[in-house]
Protein backbone atom coordinates (compact mmCIF):
# COMPACT_ATOMS: atom_id res chain seq x y z
CA UNK A 1 0.00 0.00 0.00
CA UNK A 2 2.39 2.31 1.20
CA UNK A 3 4.57 1.40 -2.01
CA UNK A 4 1.07 2.01 -4.21
CA UNK A 5 1.36 5.54 -2.37
CA UNK A 6 4.56 6.75 -2.99
CA UNK A 7 4.94 6.15 -6.87
CA UNK A 8 1.74 7.67 -7.37
CA UNK A 9 3.41 10.59 -5.26
CA UNK A 10 6.63 10.70 -7.73
CA UNK A 11 4.29 10.37 -10.53
CA UNK A 12 2.61 13.52 -9.39
CA UNK A 13 6.04 15.17 -8.68
CA UNK A 14 7.25 14.75 -12.35
CA UNK A 15 3.90 16.02 -13.87
CA UNK A 16 5.02 19.63 -15.06
CA UNK A 17 3.93 22.59 -13.14
CA UNK A 18 1.19 25.35 -14.54
CA UNK A 19 -0.25 27.86 -12.14
CA UNK A 20 -3.51 27.32 -13.72
CA UNK A 21 -4.01 23.52 -13.99
CA UNK A 22 -1.67 21.86 -12.04
CA UNK A 23 -0.80 24.11 -9.34
CA UNK A 24 0.44 23.20 -5.95
CA UNK A 25 -3.38 23.00 -4.45
CA UNK A 26 -4.53 20.39 -7.61
CA UNK A 27 -1.39 18.18 -6.91
CA UNK A 28 -2.09 18.16 -2.73
CA UNK A 29 -5.59 17.55 -3.99
CA UNK A 30 -4.88 14.84 -5.98
CA UNK A 31 -2.62 13.23 -3.26
CA UNK A 32 -4.63 13.94 -0.29
CA UNK A 33 -7.67 11.96 -2.26
CA UNK A 34 -5.11 8.83 -2.92
CA UNK A 35 -3.76 8.65 0.62
CA UNK A 36 -7.54 8.67 2.04
CA UNK A 37 -8.33 5.98 -0.60
CA UNK A 38 -5.54 3.65 0.59
CA UNK A 39 -6.63 4.45 4.00
CA UNK A 40 -3.94 6.83 4.86
CA UNK A 41 -4.60 9.95 6.85
CA UNK A 42 -4.29 13.45 4.76
CA UNK A 43 -4.18 16.46 5.64
CA UNK A 44 -4.29 19.74 3.43
CA UNK A 45 -1.68 22.73 4.86
CA UNK A 46 -2.17 26.06 3.63
CA UNK A 47 0.38 28.57 4.17
CA UNK A 48 2.93 31.08 2.73
CA UNK A 49 6.31 30.32 1.12
CA UNK A 50 8.81 32.18 0.22
CA UNK A 51 10.38 31.02 -2.63
CA UNK A 52 13.78 32.17 -3.78
CA UNK A 53 14.25 32.59 -8.06
CA UNK A 54 17.55 31.22 -8.89
CA UNK A 55 17.73 32.96 -12.26
CA UNK A 56 17.76 36.16 -10.46
CA UNK A 57 19.95 35.62 -8.06
CA UNK A 58 17.93 34.32 -5.49
CA UNK A 59 15.47 37.21 -5.45
CA UNK A 60 12.85 35.93 -2.92
CA UNK A 61 8.99 36.32 -3.74
CA UNK A 62 6.32 35.47 -1.37
CA UNK A 63 3.33 33.14 -2.56
CA UNK A 64 0.73 31.72 -0.96
CA UNK A 65 1.05 27.69 -0.84
CA UNK A 66 -0.65 24.46 -0.22
CA UNK A 67 0.85 21.23 0.52
CA UNK A 68 -0.08 17.38 2.13
CA UNK A 69 0.31 16.05 4.92
CA UNK A 70 0.49 12.13 5.42
CA UNK A 71 0.20 10.34 8.90
CA UNK A 72 1.93 14.00 10.22
CA UNK A 73 4.82 13.13 7.03
CA UNK A 74 5.14 16.75 4.99
CA UNK A 75 4.65 15.79 1.27
CA UNK A 76 5.21 18.77 -0.83
CA UNK A 77 5.24 18.19 -4.55
CA UNK A 78 4.07 21.52 -5.94
CA UNK A 79 7.20 22.25 -8.12
CA UNK A 80 8.56 19.62 -10.79
CA UNK A 81 11.84 18.61 -11.36
CA UNK A 82 12.48 21.25 -14.78
CA UNK A 83 10.69 24.03 -12.64
CA UNK A 84 12.84 23.36 -9.41
CA UNK A 85 15.75 24.56 -11.77
CA UNK A 86 14.49 27.72 -11.59
CA UNK A 87 13.14 28.52 -8.86
CA UNK A 88 14.83 26.15 -5.89
CA UNK A 89 14.00 22.77 -4.55
CA UNK A 90 10.16 22.01 -2.81
CA UNK A 91 12.34 21.20 -0.04
CA UNK A 92 13.92 24.76 0.30
CA UNK A 93 11.15 26.61 0.67
CA UNK A 94 10.84 28.54 3.63
CA UNK A 95 7.38 28.23 4.99
CA UNK A 96 5.45 30.14 7.31
CA UNK A 97 2.08 30.50 8.63
CA UNK A 98 1.07 26.88 7.94
CA UNK A 99 -2.53 26.43 9.34
CA UNK A 100 -3.96 23.04 8.66
CA UNK A 101 -7.57 23.50 6.35
CA UNK A 102 -8.43 19.97 6.53
CA UNK A 103 -8.84 20.11 10.31
CA UNK A 104 -10.09 23.32 10.11
CA UNK A 105 -13.32 22.37 7.97
CA UNK A 106 -13.60 18.97 10.48
CA UNK A 107 -14.30 21.16 13.38
CA UNK A 108 -16.44 24.02 11.46
CA UNK A 109 -18.50 21.29 10.01
CA UNK A 110 -18.75 19.60 13.50
CA UNK A 111 -19.88 22.94 14.61
CA UNK A 112 -22.34 23.74 12.06
CA UNK A 113 -24.36 20.02 12.41
CA UNK A 114 -25.07 21.01 16.24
Amino acid sequence: MMNELSSFIDEVYREPYSLFSNNCINKSLRIKAKAEELGRAGDLICCLSILPIKKFHNFPIIIPHIYTEIDGRKVDVALDPKTEGVYCQNDEQKLIMPVNISRMRRIICREASN
